[in-house]
Formats: structure tokens, sequence, C-alpha cells
């Protein structure tokens, strides 16, 4: 797999909710797509991965160029720019998730080498090689097996309330095979920086404030040094990543009709409805009500 930077080229237009269409009931979207011809550069507000089937094309990010063929893969985080060129009948299948309806329970997806890095560090952490697309190339076993995973996916996403489970569970499979069949590896947090997230995860399971002093005093060094361990880690301060952490908690919460923000915003530890909000529309650019219009949570 080559990772390609993305930091000089620019996007003219944006893959964004008019286009991937996600809701509460259908929080992710797959779609069989011909290309007929160069598609100018472009950046996204989900993950995208997009498959080709059929046919070649050239694609680019500011790290360099390659030609694409039957059994590519390209993975674009949020934000990622890139574009196609030179395209001769080709077909993708593009595959998009709402990363926040996934994120939950992401210490246990870390075992699986590449699967943190390539399909959710860019919403969970703040780091330069997160936001880069991805290319990788299947085996014509490996394509054939995803493809019908893909199909399967399709196939309930049809009904008019597809299964929660059954969709995050193919979801799953379909990201460890990817990661399986690319070269990527973690590096392991420093045991100090994941005792830091384990803490944190669980605060925010329990709508429990988190206190990195209390932390600390587990270890030999000061709340600051730690802090700054944390920073060079996941290119966020322990506070700045606990409440990205409890926004991205109340966004899944959220997307459940059964969850008012009240009742959100007491879970998860917020002194009251107002803060909350302002905090939600911070992270998250609009506030927890537009939120659930956004993606059609049923009243």
């Amino acid at each position: 797999m080559i990772n390609l930077n993305d930091s000089g080229i620019k996007a003219t237009f944006t893959i964004n909710q008019d286009v991937v269409r996600l809701s509460a009931s259908h929080p992710m979207n797959v779609e069989w797509l011909a290309v007929g011809g160069a598609i100018a550069p472009h950046d996204h507000d989900y993950y995208e991965i997009s498959f080709v089937r059929r046919g070649r094309a050239r694609h680019q990010t500011e790290g360099g160029r390659q030609t694409l063929g039957p059994g590519s893969v390209v993975i674009v985080p949020p934000r990622g720019v890139h574009a196609f060129a030179q395209t001769q009948g080709m077909e993708v299948i593009n595959l998009y998730y709402l990363a926040e309806w996934i994120a939950a329970g992401w210490r246990g997806q870390w075992a699986e080498r590449g699967l943190v890095p390539l399909f959710l560090a860019q919403v969970l952490f703040r780091q330069e090689t997160s936001a880069r697309p991805s290319v990788l190339q299947l085996s014509a076993r490996e394509a054939a097996a995803i493809e019908s995973e893909l199909e399967e996916i399709r196939d309930e996403l049809k009904r008019e309330n597809p299964s929660q489970l059954l969709l995050k569970a193919s979801l799953l499979k379909v990201l460890v095979r990817l990661s399986r069949a690319s070269d990527t590896s973690h590096e392991e947090f420093p045991e100090m920086v994941w005792s830091v997230v384990e803490e944190i995860e669980l605060c925010v399971d329990n709508g429990r404030m988190f206190d990195l002093h209390a932390l600390m005093r587990r270890w030999p060094i000061t709340p600051d040094h730690g802090s700054r361990m944390f920073r060079r880690a996941t290119g966020l301060s322990p506070q700045d990543y606990f409440q990205r952490r409890r926004i991205q908690r109340a966004c899944a919460l959220l997307l459940d009709a059964a969850n008012a923000a009240t009742r959100v915003a007491a879970e998860l530890g917020f002194a009251d409805a107002a803060h909350f909000s302002r905090l939600f529309r911070r992270h998250m650019g609009m506030g927890p009500r537009d939120y659930r219009r956004k993606y059609a949570v049923a009243r």
C-alpha cells in the first residue's frame, strides 16, 4: 500500500451529505457507479472507500500518481484530497459510513492491524498522516469476497428499517478484510498514553469527568509531561480528546430517537443542556437538534 500526501492539492468541490445521504436508519451507504470521465480534485466530509471493479484510471494526490485497475482500493479520510484522470471503462463501488456510529468500540478494533489508522484515526485523533488518502491492491479472491459483503450490505440497506447490528457487523468485516490486505501497521501507544486513553474512554462510557492530575499520580511524571506525551502520540491534549470523545458518543446516542438531547447531556455528565449544546456546536459546527435533523432522526 502507498500512502499519499495531499497537503498541496486543492479541492474544487466536496463530497458531502447531499451526495452521501446518510441517516440514523442508514448510517452507511454503498453505491455502484460508472466513472465516465476525469474527476477533479475534491475532498470529503466522510470516509470514502472506493473499490475498482473494472477499467483503469490514474489516481492523483500531491504525493504522486498511480494507475488503478480491478482490485484497487482507494481509502480517503475526511478532508483528504484526491482526483482521477484518464479513466477507461472504470466501474467502482463507493462505501461511506458515519464514523461516530462505528467509533464506540474502537479500542477493541485497535488490535486488528491497520483498522483504526486506516478507517477511524482522522475522526479520533489529529495526526497529519491520518488525513492522507491511501491505496491498496486486493487479490482477485479478496476482491470477490469483499464485493460479496458489499452486495449483502446493499440488500440490507434497501429495507425500510435495516438491522443496525447486521450493518455494523458487515462493515467491520469489510474493514478487517481490507486491514489484512494492507501493509499498514500501527505503532503502539506508550503505556502511559494508553492508560490515559483507557481512562478517558471509561469516563465517557460512564458519564464521569476526566481528571488527568489524579490519573498521573500512578506515574512518576508530572501531569504536564504526561499531557505532552499524549499530544505527541495523538495530536490532541488529554482534555481535548476527552471532549472530542464525549461529543462523538453524544452523536451516536442522538441517532436513537428515544434519546432526547437533555437525556444525552445528563448521561454524559454535562452540567446542563445549554453547556452540552455549546460544546456540541463547537465540535460539530451545529447544535444537537440540527444534527438530528441532518440525519433524519425520527421524532
